[in-house]
C-alpha cells in the first residue's frame, strides 16, 4: 500500500481519566488523517467537497483493533491506505503508530461510501477522486 501519514499529537481532551486515548478518540484520528490526506493531496479539500460539490464519505463498516495505548503528550502517526475502490464505496486501511518507539498502538479497516448529501444516496465516485483515491492504493 502507498500510504499517506499524517503526524497527530495526542493532547488532553483526546484521553482519559487513566491519561491514555480514550477509544473513540482513535476513530477521530483516523478521520483528521483523511482530512489531512485531502488538505495535503487533492485539489479540494474535504470542507469544500462537502460545502460546494455537496459529497460526502460517511462510514458504513468498521473493523478495529487495540495493541498498544497511546499516552496524554505522545505523537502518533496515522498511516492511511486504501484497499479497495468499488464503484460507490472506498475501503481504507489505518495504522496508528506511538511516533518515539514506533509502536502500533491500532489499527482499522473503515468502508467509506461517496453519497450526494442533498439525497444521502451513494453515487458513483467521480474520476477525479478515484484517481486520488488510487494514489494510496499498492502499485
Amino acid at each position: 500500500m502507498t500510504a499517506f501519514e499524517s503526524i497527530q499529537k495526542i493532547r488532553f481532551d483526546d484521553v482519559d481519566g487513566a491519561g491514555i486515548v480514550y477509544y473513540p478518540q482513535f476513530f477521530h484520528l483516523c478521520h483528521k488523517a483523511f482530512e489531512d490526506f485531502f488538505d495535503e493531496r487533492a485539489d479540494i479539500s474535504y470542507p469544500e467537497l462537502i460545502r460546494d460539490r455537496r459529497l460526502g464519505f460517511p462510514t458504513v463498516s468498521i473493523e478495529s483493533e487495540f495493541h498498544a495505548p497511546l499516552a496524554y503528550g505522545d505523537t502518533a502517526l496515522v498511516e492511511l491506505g486504501v484497499l479497495e475502490i468499488g464503484k460507490t464505496s472506498v475501503r481504507f486501511r489505518y495504522d496508528i503508530r506511538r511516533r518515539r518507539d514506533q509502536t502500533l498502538c491500532f489499527s482499522a479497516t473503515i468502508t467509506n461510501v461517496l453519497v450526494n448529501l442533498e439525497e444521502m444516496k451513494p453515487r458513483s465516485i467521480d474520476d477525479d477522486l478515484r484517481r486520488l483515491l488510487q494514489s494510496l492504493t499498492a502499485d
